[in-house]
């Protein structure tokens, strides 16, 4: 099936690992894939990957989504959600596509979004999920922002290996 695809929005460039317990709000612009356990709400402008042992113990806001593992919480994603056989979510569900194969656990209530209107009105005066999603990368920006991130590099004269400027 063909599907148009934001290259930006679409490139996987955050993986939480098996072993990997993340604590508090996750916010990615893209997509992630999770393996791990993420205590809180997770929002992805892209899509968010749940694999068979990923475990989200919060909301997760996304463009898309497919789950594997399992979600206590609400799922809100801004067009597409597959749950794969074994899924268990427990939580609300609000979608414009929805794709449950067999063998997956859902308690909770689920929403379709209607899609937009040809005059571009959606229906509904509730806060539509791409905003909420926006608000929560724009706040991530200007956190980014005001951070600044050095990463670990090598010294090209001697080979050092340093870490904010100073050897390891």
């Amino acid at each position: 099936m063909a599907q148009n695809i934001n290259s930006e929005t679409e490139k996987l460039n955050t993986i939480i690992g098996q072993d990997t317990v993340l604590r508090g709000e996750c916010t990615v612009k893209g997509t992630v894939r999770v393996d791990g356990i993420i205590d809180g709400t997770l929002t992805a402008s892209g899509m968010a990957i749940l694999g068979k042992s990923g475990q989200i113990k919060g909301d997760l806001l996304v463009g898309n989504a497919i789950i594997g593992g399992v979600v206590d919480g609400s799922v809100i994603a801004k067009n597409r959600l597959e749950l794969q056989t074994g899924a268990r979510v427990e939580g609300d569900i609000t979608a414009r596509k929805l794709v449950v194969e067999e063998g997956v656990f859902f308690q909770g209530y689920c929403k379709m979004k209607q899609p937009v209107s040809e005059k571009g009105k959606k229906a509904g005066k509730e806060e539509d999920t791409d905003q909420i999603i926006e608000k929560r990368l724009d706040k991530l920006g200007k956190v980014k922002e005001k951070e600044q991130i050095e990463e670990a590099s090598t010294d090209d004269t001697d080979e050092e290996i340093t870490f904010h400027g100073e050897p390891v």
